[in-house]
Parts: C-alpha cells; sequence; structure tokens
C-alpha cells in the first residue's frame, strides 16, 4: 500500500507539471498554458488553509467527499495568475501535458 505524501498539497508552483489548454477559448480565458498538480478537493482545501493569505486562490469547493482532483495555477506570468481546484475529468477535457 503506498502511503500518503503530506506534503504533496503543499507543492511549490514552480514543481508543478505544464500543460496546454486544448481548445481556444480555455487558453484565452485563462492562458494557453497552466501548472497543474494532482490533489483531491480536501486537499486543496488543506493548501488554501495555508497558502491564501501569501497568494491568490479561488475558495475551495465543498467537501462532503473527497474527489481526485488539480490544483490548477492559470494565467501564468500575468499580475491576474491565481490558484483553483478542478476536478479531474473536468481538467482532463480542457489540458493535456505540454511536451
Amino acid at each position: 500500500m503506498d502511503e500518503y505524501d503530506w506534503n504533496r498539497p503543499y507543492i511549490e508552483q514552480g514543481r508543478m507539471d505544464l500543460f496546454d489548454a486544448i481548445d481556444r477559448d480555455t487558453a484565452r480565458r485563462y492562458g494557453s498554458k497552466v501548472r497543474a498538480a494532482g490533489v483531491s478537493n480536501v486537499d486543496y482545501k488543506m493548501r488554501f488553509g495555508k497558502l491564501a493569505s501569501k497568494q491568490s486562490m479561488k475558495d475551495p469547493p465543498s467537501c462532503g467527499r473527497i474527489f481526485p482532483g488539480y490544483v490548477v495555477v492559470r494565467k501564468l506570468g500575468t499580475p491576474e495568475q491565481y490558484e483553483t481546484w478542478m476536478p479531474e475529468q473536468v481538467f482532463e477535457e480542457l489540458y493535456r501535458r505540454s511536451d
């Protein structure tokens, strides 16, 4: 059995993988590239509690159940850069790993 990585929710933005927006509308609205890392909605809530006072972040989703997903850094390198959380299925419909 794999052990839980307690530091995973707090991965630094620069260590997150780079992804490309699949469609033009997503690229136009949020940037053509994003950084992202797999974290659950509960992990993002913990991340938000620790880091929201230091960086721009969208509020975490409700956490009645645990869902897989991604912490996503959008509008990279701009003054509007922010983090959000997205469910796995939604993220995978909008982004693909950069080569």
